[in-house]
């Protein structure tokens, strides 16, 4: 296999490379970025790696990935294009286009609506627990972090690779409605008096759910709790006023994956 070298941090294709940290730039360029094996390994099996950055001392890694285009490039150049602190000596580029194109609903399975998520660990952290709870699809509703934001793709530690996740671009209310014809159950996450608390609820091993978790300052909108058909809470410390998303989420998913799956 032949390799294509790169020395220097201002060649111009590490210079286009360096605007993909942009939400703007990736998406125009149907490209990203990521970081570290486990990640190029899991983007690979699900073909969506297209090229990897490497250091020579590190060439023997990724030797394996056929039909990749690999490049030999500096320590400088990986530490130019890292966005961690303590980077690997690997980044990979991944095709965006390929990855929307492959997202199919499951509508056998349950799924997780997540409104305006901000916090780009938040969402990372939830689309791991989704997978490892068996919630395979994610539905994006207005805006919010950017999927491939960096530091979503290092939070869910590839589990975006695995999922099924759509962004919701039409009216919420005509998504909510598809969801219902589909026979989900629709569950909202609200501190309100008509709420019930999620150690008191039994959940149908035979029903799917759709999960709803809003933005970290607003919660969800009026339009998703209106259109919800169960609104739960956590019981939790009365010295604490509340969990962030992820951990509220992640406790949510959890306790209905075990009572659905019996364990």
């Amino acid at each position: 296999m032949g390799y294509r070298e790169i020395n220097s941090s201002q060649n111009e294709y590490i210079k286009e490379l360096g605007k993909l940290k942009h939400n703007k730039i990736r998406h125009a360029k149907q490209l990203a970025l990521i970081e570290g094996l486990h990640l190029i390994s899991s983007a690979y099996d699900n073909n969506l790696l297209v090229e990897i950055l490497v250091t020579q001392d590190n060439l023997h890694l990724v030797n394996q990935y056929q039909n990749v285009n690999i490049i030999i490039v500096t320590n400088q150049i990986i530490k130019k294009l890292s966005t961690s602190v303590t980077s690997q000596p690997i980044l990979g580029i991944i095709n965006l286009a390929k990855y929307f194109d492959h997202q199919k609903i499951d509508y056998h399975h349950n799924a997780l609506i997540l409104e305006n998520i901000q916090d780009p660990g938040n969402l990372g952290t939830l689309l791991r627990t989704s997978l490892g709870f068996n919630f395979p699809n994610i539905f994006l509703v207005h805006n919010g972090v950017d999927l491939f934001n960096d530091k979503v793709i290092r939070a869910s530690q590839g589990a975006l690779f695995y999922l099924n996740i759509h962004v919701i671009s039409h009216p919420v209310s005509e998504f909510l409605t598809q969801l219902k014809k589909e026979h989900y159950q629709i569950i909202s996450t609200n501190l309100s008096d008509n709420s019930t608390f999620l150690e008191t609820t039994t959940f149908d091993p035979d029903q799917k759910y759709a999960v709803c978790l809003g933005n970290e300052g607003s919660g969800l909108s009026p339009i998703i709790l209106d259109n919800s058909d169960l609104n739960v809470k956590i019981k939790i410390n009365a010295q604490l006023d509340s969990l962030n998303v992820a951990q509220a989420g992640t406790i949510l998913m959890y306790e209905i994956n075990k009572q659905q799956k019996g364990d």
